[in-house]
């Protein structure tokens, strides 16, 4: 914490991004251990590489360059006239091979040099062709694709583990660029000279699937433990013959606990499991089995914990800052997405980027500010980082208000994949999107109540927010009244796969936080109408399972109970646990027990699904019904952009999860096809947990809340950090657009094919690996949620 201090002041607090912190980089990490066995080059005459797309190549007996534009005045071959979601286009270097058998070589190494020009983010992306049994790119063009951020332009050497990848029959690989506009328009250049590619076989090339820990090395929790709840680490028992572990005060070495090393055995392997839950003193420490150690970690409080991560999160976000210069990275960015409203040009810039793309959502905006200030309310003893998050809430604020137009109408999304050139009026331009969605009105609405309740009475703010929430309820409820739970027909709207039941908790918890701030007694008629409504929509009967449990609490998608409530990318769980808070907390003694029962029973579902993937603490996606599929209006509402196959394949998918009763599976990973990653749904369940334990005051939902931390930063089956900068063994990004920054989290864990096992190779495409700010989001709600049940606590 002492070097973040510094480097925070260095920033001027989050006024400019934080260092990059390379050394405990995976790469990093990568290089350092490397024992090659064997190795052969890829090619012994560069001359046979062929050049495709824009601008041009140069080839050399040993080298190949990539030279292009940084802009061009039409669209590339293919793109649509409108020129949305795409770039200038690409120039590549592309290597035909005749069916190459790699399976004895580990990983590609090779030498990048780069003379770019006025390039916001110098990169190259690799992508390898395989036509053997299973064909590398995948039908969603996800697979064999890596993007390498360049750590400066100077000659670097770069490594790709390709050691789970299917590589029997490859067939070809390309080496590419995009052109995606310059910094504030300057003239600009790629230019990257490409050498020395070879293929090597590693002695530690690196699993990227399934459940069991990597060898040799004991799992745990980069970011800590808290004294109060579970404290455990794991290793693969068939690596250790040692039957005990110690935990070493990191300072002094001094051994602070012994204990036996548990045998697991789970539907996921055999493991060893180290338990110290019972270490309650606070402090840094170390765990050692022989001569295999970790790396320190701490035992203490959520907000010391968690302080350093979350400065790391507002980094990311204040970085990824949309119509504002970041020292360092990029100008004043997309003035020129306009759109036409009555007449008039209305300017869509700023907010935040919605990802690894330079996309704009407007709802992701709205949630990322409501969590900010979330967080500044658990914080405020720290008046630094207080102030700081209110300062970029505001900014966030600043965006739904200028996005805000008549009677309900919003401008909503933009595709972005460019830096444009902020003239209005030139081809580059991106068209916004406008809607005006009752449902996202209500929950926009419920975000800006949320946030009013964060705040203090003085706060400059306040009644113009209070204003403007009494104004877009009454937008979102007229707009409710004529078209019910219908839906705008844009799927690239984030909240597209709404259900009825997510739309009747939205607006339940909306009128309850409108009731809260004004006491009007209309907002508690209807929050309590569309509550029971929202109830039709849960489990209460039960459901018994092959064990004999009695399974209920969990929400269908309707109050049919045709289809259960679950989420593939875009994630809302947190929505129901917050209902259940906001409605509890002003329902009178006619409903409040009925409805506490049923907040119990919601609280036992998540308790249910904590178990799956046991000794790792993620939890499981849900319970599904193997026949939802031919529910097809539900299916392709949940499901974008899938492939003729994706019928079957959720056929397939359901068949690897964990059967629990006639036609009804757990899956640990969802069901899904192109949109892959699960940390969206792995903190929005962890909210709902913290949430409904703090409710009902059941720690040991607040501790599997707070487990969802520990997953995504080291207590994985990779034992990898899944947040740049934060822990130890953090891998580059799909963070294409801005470069790497500190902070940055991406889409998740993703699994391979219809596999429901852990998969994350190297390899960094999106939508994965990709970069995306809503992530952020959520780990500072479920942060503040953590240290809001501490507080609580301590009282």
């Amino acid at each position: 914490m002492h070097n973040l201090e510094k480097e925070l002041r260095a920033s001027g607090y989050i006024h400019r991004p934080l260092p990059l912190e390379r050394t405990w980089s995976f790469e990093k990490q990568q290089l350092d251990k490397e024992v090659i066995l064997a190795q052969r080059a890829l090619v012994n005459d560069y001359r046979s590489w062929q050049h495709r797309g824009r601008g041009e190549i140069e080839t050399a007996s040993d080298s190949v360059s990539l030279f292009s534009s940084t802009r061009y005045d039409s669209w590339a071959e293919g793109a649509p006239e409108d020129g949305d979601y795409v770039n200038f286009g690409e120039v590549e270097a592309y290597l035909p091979l005749t069916r190459e058998d790699w399976t004895d070589f580990t990983q590609i190494k090779l030498d990048i040099s780069a003379a770019c020009v006025n390039v916001v983010n110098p990169y190259v992306t690799i992508t390898l062709e395989n036509d053997g049994e299973i064909k590398i790119p995948d039908i969603y063009n996800r697979e064999g694709t890596h993007v390498i951020n360049l750590e400066g332009q100077s000659v670097s050497t770069y490594v790709l583990d390709i050691s789970n990848l299917p590589r029997e029959a490859v067939i070809g690989i390309r080496i590419f660029s995009g052109a995606n506009g310059s910094y504030m328009n300057l003239p600009g250049q790629l230019s990257y000279t490409i050498s020395n590619v070879r293929l090597e076989k590693n002695q530690h090339s690196t699993s990227a699937k399934g459940w069991q820990a990597p060898n040799r090395e004991i799992v745990f929790s980069h970011i800590g433990y808290h004294p109060q709840f579970t404290k455990t680490a794991i290793i693969n028992r068939d690596d250790f013959s040692e039957m005990g572990f110690i935990l070493n005060d990191s300072k002094t070495g001094a051994i602070v606990f012994q204990g036996d090393i548990q045998t697991a055995e789970t539907e996921n392997g055999r493991f060893g499991l180290l338990d110290f839950s019972e270490v309650q003193n606070e402090g840094e420490y170390y765990l050692q089995i022989g001569e295999v150690r970790t790396q320190p970690f701490q035992i203490g409080q959520v907000t010391a914990l968690k302080e350093a991560s979350i400065w790391k999160s507002l980094n990311f976000i204040f970085c990824e800052r949309c119509g504002c210069p970041i020292h360092g990275i990029h100008g004043t960015c997309h003035e020129d997405l306009t759109v036409e409203y009555k007449g008039a040009l209305v300017n869509f810039s700023g907010g935040w980027h919605d990802a690894g793309d330079l996309s704009q959502q407007l709802v992701q905006t709205a949630e990322v500010t409501a969590s900010l200030f979330e967080a500044a309310e658990a914080v405020q003893e720290n008046e630094s980082l207080y102030l700081r998050l209110l300062e970029e809430g505001e900014w966030g604020i600043d965006f739904i208000l200028k996005t805000r137009l008549d009677s309900g109408d919003r401008i909503t999304s933009a595709g972005i994949t460019r830096w444009t050139d902020n003239r209005i009026g030139t081809m580059d331009d991106a068209l916004p999107r406008i809607h005006n969605s009752p449902y996202d009105n209500f929950l926009i609405t419920g975000l800006l109540a949320k946030i009013i309740k964060t705040l203090p009475v003085e706060y400059v703010l306040r009644e113009k927010l209070l204003q403007v929430v009494k104004e877009d309820y009454l937008h979102a409820l007229s707009g409710f009244e004529q078209t019910g739970f219908k839906h705008e027909p844009v799927f690239w709207e984030h909240t597209y796969s709404m259900s009825k039941s997510g739309f009747l908790a939205t607006m339940s918890w909306t009128a309850a936080l409108m009731y809260q701030l004004t006491a009007d007694s209309s907002y508690y008629k209807q929050m309590t109408g569309w509550f029971e409504e929202l109830l039709e929509c849960q489990e209460h009967e039960g459901i018994q399972l092959d064990d004999g449990t009695i399974l209920k609490g969990m929400f269908y998608r309707d109050e049919r109970h045709q289809v259960f409530q679950h989420f593939n990318h875009q994630a809302r769980e947190h929505l129901y646990a917050q209902a259940f808070e906001e409605v509890l907390a002003v329902v009178g003694n006619q409903h409040s027990a009925e409805w506490r029962e049923r907040a119990e029973e919601y609280a036992g579902y998540l308790a249910y699904l904590g178990q799956f993937t046991d000794p790792y603490p993620m939890y499981a996606s849900g319970v599904y019904k193997e026949n939802e599929w031919q529910e097809k209006e539900s299916f392709y509402k949940q499901h974008l952009l899938v492939d003729v196959e994706a019928e079957d394949s959720y056929q397939k998918q359901l068949q690897q999860g964990i059967k629990i009763g006639e036609g009804l599976y757990v899956k640990r990973f969802p069901v899904w096809f192109s949109f892959r990653g699960n940390n969206g749904i792995l903190l929005s369940m962890g909210k709902s947990a913290a949430v409904m334990g703090r409710l009902l005051e059941k720690q040991q939902l607040v501790d599997m809340g707070h487990q969802q931390l520990q997953w995504m930063v080291g207590k994985n089956p990779f034992g990898q950090s899944m947040i740049y900068g934060e822990g130890y063994n953090y891998p580059q990004q799909y963070s294409v657009s801005s470069g790497e920054l500190t902070g940055e989290m991406p889409v998740g864990m993703q699994t391979f094919g219809d596999e429901d096992q852990p998969y994350w190779p190297q390899f960094n495409n999106a939508t994965y690996k990709e970069v995306w700010v809503g992530i952020a989001g959520k780990w500072l709600s479920l942060t503040a949620e953590l240290i809001k049940f501490e507080n609580r606590k301590g009282e």
